[in-house]
């Protein structure tokens, strides 16, 4: 128990009640040291007792209130305020698994490695489809990966050097401090196969869906477009645009030439490219069916997912106002719990 390092932890969130509540109560029921635990929670504007309830449980409680709420703002307002160079991200609407801890600190033992993370999957995969698809979403392979997602385990000094999260991003602010920090401090961001966190996602409704694949574009876009080192971000962007063009396009030159033959080759090109991915991601999911629904949220999301690139694009080139929050969920209290 001595060689057990101290750890500070980050929870971001705004009017999560309950859930922020089980957020907490999680890292303290973790095994590890409670005397060597730092609760610290930083709020964005909730208007419910969120910050009330986080002091309750011992959090040291900050609070945001930026013209322009991103999670990035929050972030850094609670690593900045650590007390321990084991800085570990939550947010508000995870469950810490009990022995993740444990496991991230003896990672952590290689100098080398800035960040370390596991598995985050949904609670409640099957209560709907956005939920099914969520859960494969968070999927990362064990080994060097090239970023991390919201809930990770890093080290304070690494975060001082990379001079934190951008606080202009209004998304892919973990995939941007990721390349900096991998290629400007040549460290590894390390994803453990070991379960981390569960996740509610609570998406119901296909106007959620959309919105979240326009805020995904939107990071695609601009962080996409600052760091020509992220090949597969760049790539996504011009497939992106491919698959969501290839249907109108198609269906404008049916109807000009008067032949249903555009259409039917470029369904014949899209359904071969949906049975290709769904045998790739096999291996991982439960079943074959379950891959083809996966496979599907794949082809569904490029046309929300190009919308998002091409509005950011737009309002770049016209040098309008940043976009504000793209926010995607109806959590408790009618706010995201995403958006610190």
């Amino acid at each position: 128990m001595d060689a057990l390092p101290s750890i500070s932890f980050v929870v971001i969130g705004r009017n999560e009640g309950p859930r922020l509540v089980r957020c907490l109560e999680s890292i303290l029921a973790s095994d590890y040291p409670s005397d060597r635990i730092e609760l610290i929670y930083v709020d964005s504007n909730s208007t419910d007792d969120s910050c009330d309830a986080a002091a309750k449980l011992g959090a040291k409680v900050i609070r945001v209130n930026p013209q322009r709420p991103c999670a990035a703002i929050g972030r850094n307002a609670g690593w900045r305020q650590a007390s321990h160079n084991l800085v570990h991200f939550l947010d508000g609407d995870t469950i810490l698994n009990g022995a993740w801890l444990r496991n991230a600190v003896q990672a952590m033992q290689d100098r080398s490695v800035a960040c370390v993370f596991g598995r985050r999957e949904e609670m409640a995969k099957r209560a709907t489809i956005f939920n099914f698809w969520a859960h494969h979403d968070w999927y990362v392979p064990p080994g060097p990966a090239d970023s991390c997602a919201g809930d990770a385990l890093f080290r304070r000094d690494v975060l001082e050097r990379a001079g934190g999260f951008d606080e202009t991003l209004i998304a892919g602010e973990e995939p941007d401090l990721c390349f900096r920090i991998r290629t400007m401090q040549g460290l590894t961001i390390l994803s453990l196969d070991e379960p981390m966190t569960l996740h509610d996602m609570g998406m119901t409704r296909w106007r959620q869906y959309w919105r979240r694949c326009t805020r995904t574009g939107h990071a695609y876009a601009e962080v996409g477009g600052r760091h020509r080192g992220m090949h597969r971000w760049r790539k996504s962007r011009w497939r992106n645009l491919f698959y969501a063009g290839g249907t109108p396009i198609a269906a404008v030159l049916s109807l000009g030439l008067w032949t249903p033959w555009p259409v039917i080759a470029w369904s014949a090109l899209v359904l071969a490219a949906l049975l290709r991915n769904a045998i790739r991601i096999r291996p991982r999911v439960e079943s074959f069916s379950d891959a083809l629904k996966y496979s599907t949220h794949h082809y569904l999301a490029k046309t929300p997912t190009a919308v998002g690139q091409c509005v950011y694009w737009v309002r770049s080139a016209f040098k309008r106002q940043p976009q504000a929050l793209i926010e995607y969920r109806t959590p408790q209290n009618k706010t995201t719990g995403d958006a610190v």
